[in-house]
């Protein structure tokens, strides 16, 4: 059953369609236009921090961004291959090498034509000190997009709406759960939500904070390794 919890949790691919965009309706039109093929600009980097959206919004965009934990051969596979969009998501936790292969990858991809470069960081770029001021000029040289987390009451109305979308009866109590309790990015509150509803109908029980609670304490329950079996007398194992 907790494997089962821990699957119904993993997170849908992510899209634009899905992105609640709360106050970050221009930025995400940015962006669409960037998927589109149809964005005046080929540079664009996204600020905020955490739970603003930022890596959604790079997954949308394609797929599996660049980061910290890539390989350096993946930002040269970028700058040879006819990529549509490239993404660098975390780019002020860049080591050096690594900084200097994304400053690469744009003199690479500066031509007119070439594949939009969208990275991501938690502050402005003219606020990254910790980078190579090379890669900063970079960062900074086209649409700057700053991201806002939702307030708790637009991530609670997010919730209502998906619940009402799929016909689901929840009591208030779960939402205060939900918002107080776990993470703070919406995409992973209504992953949970999701799989709340499930573990509620699998048990014919209504939404409540008390199903949350069960619910938590299930999928943080550690799974025991099944036991060795025990050899049976004059099966030849050894004694």
């Amino acid at each position: 059953m907790r494997q089962l919890a821990l699957d119904l949790i993993a997170e849908a691919p992510a899209s634009f369609d899905n992105f609640v965009a709360g106050p970050n309706t221009e930025a995400v039109a940015a962006l669409r236009m960037v998927a589109a093929g149809r964005s005046p600009v080929s540079r664009v980097h996204l600020w905020g921090e955490p739970a603003s959206g930022k890596t959604h919004l790079l997954r949308a965009l394609a797929g599996t961004p660049l980061g910290p934990a890539s390989a350096i051969d993946a930002f040269s596979a970028c700058g040879e291959a006819a990529a549509r969009v490239i993404a660098v998501d975390d780019c002020d936790r860049l080591d050096d090498t690594r900084q200097l292969a994304l400053f690469r990858l744009f003199n690479q991809r500066g031509d007119p034509g070439s594949a939009p470069i969208v990275t991501a960081s938690r502050h402005a770029p003219i606020a990254l000190t910790e980078l190579r001021p090379e890669l900063r000029t970079r960062l900074g040289s086209g649409l700057v997009l700053a991201l806002r987390p939702l307030t708790d009451q637009e991530r609670e109305q997010a919730l209502r709406e998906a619940a009402r979308a799929t016909g689901v009866h929840a009591h208030d109590d779960v939402f205060h759960y939900l918002l107080t309790r776990k993470a703070r990015d919406l995409r992973t509150l209504l992953a949970f939500f999701s799989a709340l509803d499930r573990y509620a109908l699998e048990r014919q029980r209504p939404l409540s904070a008390s199903l949350a609670r069960e619910f938590d304490a299930l999928i943080d329950t550690p799974v025991e390794p099944p036991a060795a079996p025990r050899p049976i007398a004059g099966s030849g194992e050894p004694g």
